[in-house]
Formats: C-alpha cells, sequence, structure tokens
C-alpha cells in the first residue's frame, strides 16, 4: 500500500445524504463529532471504497463508532460518507492504536 500522510480532523460537514445514512446505523451527527473530543484513530480505509480514510473513536457514551471520511476544501474539515456503531475488528483497531 502506498504511504499516505493521516489528515489532521478538527471538525465535520454535515448535510441531507451523510445524516441520513447516519440515522439508518442508529447515529446523530452529535454523537459522530463527539468522537473528535475523545480519543480516536485514523486509518486508511479499505481499497475502492469512496472515502479514503476511516476515524475510529468513542462517542461521550463510549460506544465504539466507525467514520469513513472524505476530504472537503476545508483541508481540516471533513465531510463524513456515514456512521456506525463499530465492528469488533474496528474496535480492536481502536485498542491497538491507542
Amino acid at each position: 500500500m502506498p504511504n499516505m500522510s493521516m489528515p489532521r480532523v478538527t471538525g465535520f460537514l454535515f448535510d441531507d445524504e451523510n445524516e441520513t445514512k447516519m440515522a439508518a446505523h442508529g447515529l446523530t451527527p452529535r454523537r459522530v463529532l463527539q468522537v473528535l473530543g475523545n480519543a480516536y484513530i485514523i486509518v486508511p480505509n479499505r481499497r475502492r471504497r469512496r472515502a479514503s480514510f476511516l476515524i475510529v473513536g468513542r462517542d461521550n457514551g463510549g460506544a465504539c463508532i466507525s467514520i469513513p471520511i472524505e476530504p472537503n476544501r476545508d483541508s481540516l474539515i471533513w465531510r463524513p460518507v456515514t456512521a456506525w456503531l463499530s465492528k469488533d475488528y474496528e474496535r480492536r483497531q481502536l485498542k491497538r492504536g491507542q
């Protein structure tokens, strides 16, 4: 895999499309945004995915959330494609990365 530098993320850009996709997974923008206020990791996303990076972290209630992100015009504000409660292997990635 080519060497990708990890982005710096200070905020998320929400819109109707990603909010609808998050809601389908039982998540709100508020919960997703909480991940940035807690310990999280950024890893390259799986190949051929719309989002090049995946953030895995915990909301304020301790739930582990995975957020595929794509760039925005502002290099610090990224757009979540969607978000879901993390799968086991994603939780393990977070544990190893902390």
